[in-house]
């Protein structure tokens, strides 16, 4: 097992990508490059291996533009099916959450993963004609959102944690979510792939063993 060194510009881009960043980190040490440090972890991601494999800092652009303050902020009574998703004062907070609660007739409206990722695709290709109601269609039809993307591989230590806990040996530990933690944080720092196995449990029985029923 290999430790993840410190970052420097001289790394390969195949080394940067077997060790897991934070997102902080990725913005980090695109400011310190003079990279851009908008975006997601994904995109993050992508600046610095186009600039560990030979691009220079000043050629890589933003994959997508963040999106234009505009004075006025949405109210929930003057969001509609109509209004657009781009230079409108349109974003995922509370006034868009109560709106969705009003149109689905809900008490209680919960932001899907879906929904970030349709906002982010209508950001990236700047689709000025996107609306609320391109919104409600994936709701009621999720399978037209792909979630095999780059922005979701991002999110291994979620994956980790269903998988660890989807196996039967998980209920063996009193905590299994600090028992998740404790492997989770000697892969995390090292060059294996950042998934769950059980030989991950035997490797470190030690470690782990005083959580056991």
């Amino acid at each position: 097992m290999t430790v993840r060194p410190k970052f420097n510009k001289s790394m390969t881009s195949e080394t940067f990508s077997s060790f897991y960043w934070y997102k902080g980190e990725l913005q980090n040490i695109c400011s310190q490059y003079g990279l851009p440090r908008y975006g997601t972890k994904a995109e993050l991601v992508k600046y610095i291996i186009a600039f560990l494999n030979g691009e220079p800092a000043t050629e890589i652009k933003l994959l997508r533009k963040p999106r234009r303050r505009v004075a006025s902020q949405l109210t929930a009574d003057s969001i509609t099916l109509d209004t657009k998703l781009l230079d409108s004062g349109f974003s995922l907070n509370q006034a868009v959450r109560t709106f969705f609660a009003n149109y689905f007739g809900v008490e209680h409206f919960t932001f899907r993963k879906i929904m970030g990722i349709k906002m982010r695709e209508v950001e990236k290709n700047e689709d000025v004609n996107a609306t609320v109601a391109d919104l409600v269609k994936i709701l009621r039809e999720p399978q037209m959102i792909s979630l095999d993307n780059d922005e979701e591989q991002t999110y291994q230590w979620n994956s980790f944690v269903q998988a660890f806990r989807s196996d039967s040996i998980s209920k063996k530990y009193y905590e299994p979510m600090k028992v998740a933690a404790i492997i989770w944080k000697i892969i995390k720092a090292s060059d294996q792939p950042k998934i769950y196995t059980r030989t991950l449990l035997i490797e470190n029985a030690e470690l782990i063993k005083d959580f056991l029923k």
